[in-house]
């Protein structure tokens, strides 16, 4: 084996170390730390680069499969029975992209061989070709299953097919064209090295896409949550308004009180049943709750009150006198202590008793900080840590993740950070502002 074949060999070896990584990290979390990520593939790629080098097939069989067993294993946070299934599919296809490579091979072989030509698949580096063919169906794979992460658009993703499409062709024809470089050094040369900027090109390209698809992604659901906060804004206004009237009403209930007894006294019955019901009219059944002196907090405050008692879950809050949210705009506010609030009453709903949602608002360092925490019970099963992280295992673990991520977004603006952990059995989300 000459220094060239080990290039290619070794280059072959990052392919297929970086085709495995990308499927399975396409469909599962991995469960070890970034830095410890690049220490695994690398020593995945040392192991297979030196079993392809002792140029054993059955060494190569056995060890193979062992080595990938071990490296997602290692990786992945997956239960064994869908590793076993994911990892099966994956070293199918990885076989049977060779195999079909050796029968059209052998086809072609039979077919030149009556014209004398001497063909260029004879030299080792064809397993370009092998890995190039395995990345091409593991990104079909990724792109037709409905559980993938990271997922095209149909339109789009046939636009980017036609890249390496083409390009696998123009390897196809090269090969199998009956040209002779075995004896041209150079060519040779020169030829591999293209081969190989053009699978890296190939791979590189289609990472773009899939980064520019998820942009459009983000964005599309960054619009939604705009308009969800535009809606919460309107809603929360209403609110307002009818609290007004309510206090209103409430100030005026003396004056309603005065004419009724005037009316009483004079016996007219049909002019109190008339002003009875003026006044029930503009009457709120709801108990009017004061949290605190912000207006929008209180109102978000009742809001979400009432949505925990309607599933059950005790909702207990307490904003300290003094604490300072003037600086905060009520839409970033809404969207701050709503998502919490959201996630916190859908958790604790889902235990079946004794049940609740504490908020706490309070100032620290002498006023400079404002502390929102809030902490909610939680079923066992419905949160997990994996590498540091706590991770939903709800169906909807995406959208309530989005929520999060805004809510650290907004923290930030205002010089403050959110964080969120699990003591006693307790999910604590605690957001922290500089005001």
């Amino acid at each position: 084996m000459d220094w060239l074949d080990r290039i290619i060999l070794f280059f072959c070896c990052i392919v297929e170390v970086f085709v495995l990584y990308d499927f399975f990290s396409n469909f599962f979390e991995i469960k070890v730390k970034k830095k410890y990520v690049t220490l695994i593939c690398t020593g995945l790629l040392s192991i297979i680069y030196l079993i392809n080098m002792l140029q054993n097939n059955l060494l190569n069989l056995v060890l193979g499969p062992i080595v990938l067993w071990i490296f997602i294993t290692l990786l992945f946070d997956i239960k064994w029975r869908i590793r076993l299934v994911y990892f099966v599919i994956a070293y199918i296809v990885m076989i049977s992209v060779e195999f079909l490579y050796i029968i059209l091979s052998n086809t072609t072989i039979t077919l030149l061989a009556k014209t004398g030509l001497i063909l260029v698949s004879e030299y080792f580096w064809q397993l370009l070709l092998i890995k190039f063919l395995n990345y091409i169906v593991f990104i079909l794979l990724k792109q037709m299953s409905s559980k993938t992460k990271h997922r095209m658009t149909n339109k789009l993703f046939l636009i980017y097919l036609c890249v390496p499409v083409s390009t696998l062709g123009v390897m196809f024809t090269i090969f199998y064209s009956g040209v002779d470089v075995g004896g041209n050094t150079v060519v040779k040369l020169l030829m591999t090295l293209f081969f190989g900027f053009m699978i890296a090109g190939n791979i590189l390209l289609f990472y773009a896409f899939q980064k520019y698809t998820e942009n459009l992604s983000e964005n599309s659901k960054q619009q939604l949550e705009l308009l969800y906060q535009k809606a919460e804004v309107e809603r929360l206004t209403k609110i307002a308004e009818w609290n007004d009237n309510y206090n209103e009403i409430v100030h005026d209930a003396s004056h309603y009180l005065k004419v009724i007894g005037q009316l009483a006294y004079e016996r007219k019955n049909d002019e109190i049943c008339k002003v009875v019901d003026k006044l029930n009219g503009k009457l709120h059944t709801e108990e009017a709750h004061e949290y605190c002196n912000h207006k929008m907090l209180n109102i978000i405050l009742k809001e979400y009150s009432v949505k925990a008692q309607s599933v059950g879950v005790v909702f207990d809050a307490y904003v300290e006198p003094g604490s300072v949210l003037e600086g905060i705009q009520d839409v970033d506010l809404i969207t701050m202590i709503g998502n919490l609030l959201d996630n916190a009453i859908l958790a604790a709903s889902k235990k079946q008793k004794d049940s609740s949602v504490i908020v706490r608002i309070f100032m620290e360092k002498e006023g400079r900080l404002c502390v929102i925490k809030i902490v909610n019970d939680f079923k066992k099963e419905e949160v997990k840590e994996i590498g540091g992280k706590l991770i939903s295992t709800k169906k909807d673990a995406g959208i309530h993740g989005i929520g999060l991520k805004s809510v650290s977004r907004i923290a930030e603006q205002y010089g403050g950070y959110l964080e969120h952990y699990v003591i006693d059995e307790k999910f604590n989300a605690v957001v922290i502002l500089a005001v």
